[in-house]
């Protein structure tokens, strides 16, 4: 008897009730779309002051297929993601935002991908591109990847400095789901961007050129689509901000070699290790790093910045 194969949606809800049951519901349209699938969403709130949870409690008892896991505090969204994440157990896990539309075909089109670049036992990752849309979902730009000039298909080296794989349209296979649950992808700096590094360095990362959410933009956004100019870099807040923001990957770069120092390349494992140790070096050895491009970011405007924060102002105190 053949096994019908599994999929978990993970969403990680907090004070959603704005948009939740349009969230919901366009999961669940893409679910009726699936056939031979057991499909599940399962999710997780991080403890709601407004009606979050009365409204996951009535989707839960309607639907078998939604389950309410937990309405106790986590700490924020990346710890509900992870609290998620350890709970799941799918061939197919996809991670969602508790505020966007999914589009109906969203998740046949990511299983055509999976059944198509599957092999074995090698850990998959899929993203997509995403509509930035309004709080209403009118669009404002329909590809973010083109809005924010985001890296594609960004290699191990330009995921230690940068994320370009976003979690709310990203999908992994179970043989990377058993690599997650075994780290410290709780000690990252967020859950998408840790999983991509692993991905990464294990098995593969596929993008999928086409915008399969509505990307709704509004007040209360935890992670938006955001512009970013010289200008805003030359903000101090801003500076400020990024500069800890680079003394983050630094540390993300150490939990993720402690995790797998064994198992990784020699390639990627000396990747790590000098974008590690170049914080303790001299500024000629970070120009180096950057000019021969094994430590650089995508694009123009994002390089000028992190010139200045990475070779000129890395390892300075911040007040």
């Amino acid at each position: 008897m053949i096994k019908t194969k599994t999929i978990q949606v993970l969403l990680a809800a907090y004070n959603g009730a704005e948009f939740l049951n349009e969230q919901i519901n366009s999961v669940l349209l893409n679910f009726d779309k699936l056939s031979g699938f057991d499909c599940q969403l399962l999710i997780s709130d991080d403890k709601s002051s407004d009606d979050t949870s009365s409204i996951l409690s009535d989707y839960s008892e309607k639907d078998s297929r939604v389950r309410f896991l937990d309405g106790n505090r986590k700490g924020g969204v990346k710890d509900n993601f992870n609290f998620l994440i350890m709970a799941a157990t799918a061939d197919y896990i996809f991670f969602c935002d508790q505020d966007d539309l999914w589009l109906p075909n969203k998740i046949s089109i990511f299983i055509s991908k999976f059944n198509e670049v599957e092999t074995s036992d090698l850990p998959i990752l899929l993203h997509s591109d995403l509509c930035v849309s309004d709080k209403n979902l009118s669009p404002i730009n329909v590809s973010m990847f083109a809005y924010q000039k985001i890296n594609k298909d960004p290699t191990f080296s330009d995921l230690i400095v940068s994320n370009s794989v976003t979690g709310c349209v990203m999908a992994i296979n179970k043989s990377l789901l058993t690599i997650v649950q075994g780290c410290n992808v709780s000690k990252s700096i967020m859950h998408d961007w840790y999983i991509a590094l692993i991905a990464s360095a294990f098995g593969k990362i596929h993008f999928i050129p086409s915008a399969l959410i509505l990307y709704r933009q509004h007040g209360n956004n935890q992670v938006g689509a955001k512009s970013f100019s010289i200008k805003d870099g030359l903000n101090k807040n801003i500076f400020e901000k990024s500069l800890k923001s680079l003394t983050s990957t630094k540390k993300q770069a150490e939990i993720f070699l402690a995790d797998f120092d064994i198992d990784i390349s020699d390639s990627h494992r000396c990747a790590l290790e000098s974008y590690i140790g170049s914080f303790n070096k001299s500024f000629f050895n970070r120009l180096h790093l950057f000019i021969t491009g094994r430590v650089r970011k995508y694009g123009y405007t994002r390089n000028i910045m992190f010139l200045l924060m990475y070779v000129f102002f890395c390892g300075k105190k911040i007040r």
